[in-house]
């Protein structure tokens, strides 16, 4: 980008150059040089402006970058909260099979006192 808007002002100091070399040039020439001097301070203006523009297009891709890494990191952690919520379930399952084990050998010893 840089490169193009040197050149079309280099392209456009020749041209003002030019117009002063030329002491008599006919009116269609002039509005022809002035055309090519608007277009020149055209072109170098919409060249700014895409430069602009790309560089908000690069920010905006970091700031995506930077939100998939945290949304990235905040699933491996509902991930292991998963996994750490099933080793829990699993122990309490354990848990309970004990306390239905333990109850059913309680209820068992209390028969066997009530018919002695």
């Amino acid at each position: 980008m840089r490169k193009v808007q040197v050149g079309l002002a280099v392209a456009g100091i020749m041209l003002m150059a030019l117009t002063g070399c030329t002491a008599k040039l006919a009116q269609a020439d002039r509005d022809l040089l002035n055309q090519a001097l608007t277009a020149s301070q055209n072109a170098a203006q919409s060249a700014q402006a895409a430069e602009a523009a790309a560089g908000r297009a690069d920010s905006a891709a970091t700031r995506a970058e930077a939100a998939t890494g945290r949304a990235e990191a905040a699933a491996q952690k509902a991930d292991a909260a998963a996994q750490s919520a099933g080793a829990s379930a699993g122990q309490a399952q354990t848990a309970a099979a004990q306390t239905e084990q333990s109850a059913l050998k309680a209820q068992k010893a209390f028969e066997m006192g009530m018919k002695k």
